[in-house]
């Protein structure tokens, strides 16, 4: 009967069910699994690179920082493995921390390594970090909190959707590095005091860091980096005044056969913080005040950009505005002779809403 012939069949099938399928591979069952959510290179003595990454907890287990040397990450991470009882795989990777000796060095051949592994994700963040890196995971961990690779990963992501600080992954990082009209940036960061801080902006010139914008000139930065943008809080030391909840634009143009590049910058928003013996008691006076503050930011842009064009860096991508539809008239290499020396104005325009200094005027007329 044809029935009886397909008998031993489904037996067979039972029996691998129920055996668990013995002769199929189980190195990637859970219990051998460690995921890999943070990994920190630096380099080493010898120009090797050394990679550390937390294990993370599995049950009861404690987590600790392995850090392996050597000349290749493929090797790191088999070198990784052999310190570890459980394979640790790179799936769940969502940032990674470079030293400023790597950054200096030049992280494409790294990127472009990890690209290779189809488990990790070209979103994953990327920062720079001055300070002792290992000794700030360690001192987090042993003071009780254990899921310091976590928080770091909600931090970035905050500040990601946020939109006030420098964040970037893989691919906005690799994109820039191959885009002849625009340089990279990445958040640099800070060790102090057993805290991780944000301390501002990393530039580079192609994929190696050259240099930085520092946390006090961060904000502005902001303003000519985002087309569009809010920032919170804007500082302005020279002028005593605090401005808050600031919506920026930036437009840009150039003039002259491309000789001088012109960049507005319109901003809107209020007063936190007004100095001691400001008067704002007439219209005239307020216009005084606004035209100061406008002064005092205008003076920031313009040392953010005198910082980039020192460093024949273009982290605002001004070049790609040269671009038109009849063609482009600046190469790569052109576009960055150029760049240094190029004439750069400024305009602030600004204009404060909602401030007490216009209610009380407005009342009193």
């Amino acid at each position: 009967m044809p029935a009886a012939r397909h008998k031993p069949l489904l037996l067979l099938l039972a029996l691998l069910v129920l055996g668990g399928c013995s002769f199929v591979d189980k190195t990637n069952t859970i219990e051998e699994i460690s995921p890999v959510v943070l990994l920190y290179l630096d380099e080493g003595n010898d120009g090797s690179v050394k990679l550390s990454t937390i294990i993370p907890p599995l049950k009861k287990e404690k987590k600790s920082v392995i850090t392996t040397s050597s000349n290749t990450l493929i090797e790191g991470r088999y070198l990784r493995n052999l310190k570890y009882y459980r394979e640790t795989k790179g799936g769940q990777i969502r940032m990674i921390f470079f030293s400023e000796a790597m950054a200096n060095r030049g992280l494409t051949s790294l990127l472009d390594t990890l690209l290779r592994d189809p488990e990790i994700s070209s979103r994953v963040f990327l920062s720079v970090v001055r300070g002792d890196m290992i000794g700030y995971l360690n001192r987090q961990m042993q003071s009780g909190q254990e899921e310091i690779d976590l928080y770091l990963y909600k931090m970035f992501a905050h500040y990601e959707k946020q939109g006030q600080l420098t964040t970037s992954n893989v691919h906005e990082f690799l994109a820039r590095v191959y885009n002849p009209y625009a340089d990279p940036v990445l958040p640099y960061y800070a060790v102090a005091n057993n805290e991780l801080r944000y301390s501002g902006t990393a530039l580079f010139r192609g994929d190696k860091m050259v240099g930085t914008v520092s946390l006090p000139d961060d904000v502005f930065f902001q303003m000519l980096h985002e087309k569009r943008g809010v920032q919170k809080t804007v500082p302005l030391p020279a002028a005593d005044v605090v401005l808050g909840s600031i919506k920026t634009e930036r437009q840009i143009r150039f003039t002259d056969s491309f000789r001088n590049v012109h960049i507005d910058v319109m901003l809107k928003g209020r007063v936190e913080e007004v100095p001691a013996g400001q008067k704002t008691d007439s219209p005239r006076e307020l216009q005084e005040f606004e035209r100061t503050l406008e002064r005092r930011t205008q003076e920031k842009l313009e040392k953010v950009i005198g910082r980039t064009q020192s460093l024949c860096v273009d982290p605002f991508g001004l070049g790609m505005h040269t671009v038109g539809w009849k063609g482009r008239p600046f190469t790569r290499e052109q576009w960055n002779q150029r760049w240094p020396d190029m004439d750069v104005t400024i305009h602030v325009s600004l204009k404060l809403e909602h401030t007490g200094m216009l209610d009380s005027h407005a009342d009193r007329r």
